[in-house]
């Protein structure tokens, strides 16, 4: 006849180790696959905060300059007002008196500035994370480069301000239309 073990000494079986092993696994690989996906969402809303953000800093500045957007130079002529062009008066003005110290512009990726670049038609330079690229005289293509930029045109009042997301390559765009 076989002895039973009281109660205090019997311990678990393999089967049940296995199982609670391969459920402990199981929820580690999820967490594994979903974290860095969360964490890449959360720069891409980063960028489309910045997005929204030098968007609404344009519209300050035209309301605040008889309707004028800093690409407008002090001839009347187009001027690209790229990331450190100190040339322009009105793209001094806009980067220090709008931007400077007002709106975070680093990407969350790299830490480092993000560069503002001007595009004179619908077609943007190649894919580049983190880079803001304002199309005058452009409209939003949903998360594809915008289109319909007429050109370097001082008179514009349309624009179209887009971002590199990473989601796979993707854009984000804000337009004033």
């Amino acid at each position: 006849m076989k002895k039973l073990l009281p109660k205090k000494l019997r311990g678990f079986t393999i089967i049940e180790i296995l199982i609670v092993l391969a459920i402990a696994g199981l929820i580690l690989s999820i967490v594994f696959i979903a974290v860095p996906q969360l964490q890449r969402n959360a720069r891409d809303s980063k960028r489309q905060s910045i997005a929204n953000r030098l968007s609404s800093e344009l519209g300050q500045f035209s309301a605040n300059n008889q309707g004028t957007y800093p690409w407008v130079g002090v001839t009347g002529t187009f001027t690209n007002c790229a990331t450190g062009n100190n040339n322009n008066q009105s793209c001094y003005d806009w980067f220090n008196r709008y931007i400077n110290g007002k709106v975070n512009i680093q990407d969350p990726t790299s830490g480092s500035d993000t560069t503002i670049l001007y595009a004179n038609t619908g077609t943007l330079p190649a894919w580049s994370l983190g880079n803001v690229w304002i199309t005058v005289g452009a409209v939003c293509n949903g998360d594809r480069p915008p289109q319909g930029g007429t050109g370097a045109s001082a008179t514009s009042k349309q624009y179209a301000l887009t971002i590199a997301l990473e989601r796979s390559n993707t854009y984000y765009c804000v337009d004033n239309g």
